[in-house]
């Protein structure tokens, strides 16, 4: 079996340490994720639902982020930091013809209810919207 000590066998050697390194630097520093099952139904079917994470230094505070369709059966992750510091977690389902439904909480609130129940379980019934 031959080793290749070249230019190009150092080079390569010299990249797999640097990119183990940066690996491990990125681990390190990142920080702890909680994962969060989710169980959305909607009467009727077919809303979509997003949700929003508000608060002073969270990344994309106040936008929307689109989860899917009702129903929805799903797990995501929330960084932990983000569900601590969070002021409001708000998810909301909406569908054409119906007036959207909202349900809020606080970060710990959130997370505390995800831990307790196992999964975060909402079924709004959906109200049509008044015609004129």
């Amino acid at each position: 079996m031959k080793i290749n000590s070249g230019k190009k066998g150092k080079a390569a050697n010299l990249l797999v340490w640097v990119g183990l390194g940066a690996l491990l630097v990125i681990a390190g520093c990142s920080s702890a994720t909680k994962t969060v099952k989710l169980k959305i139904h909607s009467q009727p079917e077919g809303a979509y639902i997003v949700y929003k994470v508000t608060g002073a230094d969270i990344p994309c505070s106040g936008q929307w982020i689109y989860l899917g369709n009702t129903p929805f059966r799903g797990v995501h992750q929330f960084n932990e930091d983000d569900l601590e510091d969070a002021d409001k977690i708000t998810l909301k389902v909406m569908r054409q013809g119906y007036s959207d439904q909202i349900i809020e909480w606080d970060g710990p609130g959130f997370w505390d209810e995800a831990e307790e129940k196992g999964v975060i379980f909402w079924t709004p019934e959906l109200i049509p919207e008044a015609r004129n």
